[in-house]
């Protein structure tokens, strides 16, 4: 590696790219790009589920990255190679707290519900609770800030940009996945995201959700989207494995319509299968548009399942649960779809809408979302629904 290149930090809670969430691909994209031209080291955990934070990588010997600062935490250290040219490292740390999602849901609704207990106090046991709590991620950037030109954070939310970012805040660009969610409106993020940092979001509609929130536009900012591989999908031919390969389903879940052909038109969700993602109330609007429709679609759910979803839909044979997909299925799907569906009512940008209209798709979209009705309207790619009677037909 070249001395000359510039030191640059990723902050980010989960770098994989075997996880479906969205600002995952995205710094995940990001950091394979900017190998090439930079020293890049990634600062995240070893954990690879964002509802428990159970840490899921693995520490063996071999792969301790020794910090003098602190000795008796072990480290999981790897170097990879860029696909686009390059290599970085990564350094993953222990999670020192799971989260049980129900505990930290109903701690969540007291919090926010009660600005009487939005002290110091309470809000960082809560950012605690929230997580990744990686206390020794955070000293690290403490004692190593000067070894670095640049720190890059993403997802404002975590407990990981909350407790690092202060420490380096005038050499920092924050990537920040804005929503307009009742915990942007706690008093710390006011503290934490300030002007002193540079910023990069994804849409015009997020930075307009941040100034709205917060109370400013920042001095220096970027509106950066997403890169996408216009050759990869140019050059995209039909997989032969299309069939047996959308036939996977979820370990837990068997396919629930054998007696359906396989060519029938469908639409397409893609993503988390979680009930923060408005999908349960899209599924029971699809399914009450069949009853009324004489159209034979029927809906492929591409993603993994993390909320509870009702037997009426997991046993109904127009849905079908295919669980987490490898990018090779996914763009069969996509190819294959007659439309894709984003249900969500929270997005800083959906990488997805982006693959759909590469292959000149329509998309539904949920209107709660600013960002995917500016998509849908400053590309006439796509229509939205707000509602019940606005997702069914008259």
């Amino acid at each position: 590696m070249k001395s000359s290149l510039k030191k640059i930090a990723v902050v980010c809670p989960i770098f994989s790219d075997k996880v479906s969430g969205g600002s995952e691909k995205l710094i995940f994209q990001f950091v394979e790009l900017l190998a090439s031209d930079f020293e890049i080291t990634v600062l995240t955990t070893r954990s690879l589920d964002y509802i428990s934070w159970k840490n899921s990588i693995p520490i063996q010997s071999k792969d301790l990255f020794q910090d003098a600062s602190n000795p008796s935490k072990q480290i999981h250290f790897e170097k990879r190679s860029s696909s686009l040219g390059g290599s970085y490292k990564i350094l993953q740390f222990t999670v020192e707290k799971q989260r049980n999602i129900d505990r930290f849901n109903r701690l969540s609704k007291k919090i926010l519900e009660k600005p009487s207990l939005q002290n110091k106090e309470n809000v960082n046991y809560w950012l605690q609770e929230q997580g990744p709590y990686v206390p020794e991620l955070i000293q690290f950037i403490e004692f190593r800030k000067s070894e670095y030109d640049i720190f890059f954070f993403v997802s404002y939310l975590y407990y990981p940009l909350v407790f690092g970012l202060p420490l380096v805040e005038e050499k920092s660009i924050v990537i920040p996945t804005f929503h307009d969610e009742a915990p942007a409106y706690l008093p710390i993020y006011k503290e934490v995201l300030t002007d002193r940092s540079s910023y990069s979001f994804n849409t015009p509609e997020e930075l307009e959700v941040f100034r709205n929130i917060l109370g400013f536009k920042p001095t220096i900012y970027s509106i950066t989207g997403m890169n996408l591989n216009f050759d990869r999908w140019s050059n995209f031919k039909e997989n032969s494995n299309f069939l047996e390969n959308s036939k996977t389903v979820h370990s837990s879940i068997k396919s629930k319509s054998p007696n359906s052909s396989e060519n029938s038109p469908f639409l397409l969700y893609v993503g988390r299968v979680d009930q923060g993602k408005g999908f349960l109330e899209m599924v029971e609007w699809f399914l009450e548009w069949k009853t009324k429709s004489y159209f034979l679609h029927t809906l492929k759910i591409a993603g993994k399942i993390v909320s509870k979803i009702p037997k009426k839909i997991l046993e109904n044979p127009n849905v079908e649960f295919l669980g987490f997909v490898e990018e090779n299925t996914k763009l069969n799907l996509i190819e294959n779809c007659s439309c894709l569906i984003n249900s969500s009512p929270l997005e800083s940008f959906s990488i997805v809408l982006m693959e759909v209209w590469l292959k000149e798709k329509p998309v539904l979209v949920n209107a709660k979302s600013d960002v995917l009705k500016g998509h849908c309207l400053r590309s006439n790619g796509g229509l939205f629904y707000s509602d019940r009677k606005s997702f069914l037909p008259p």
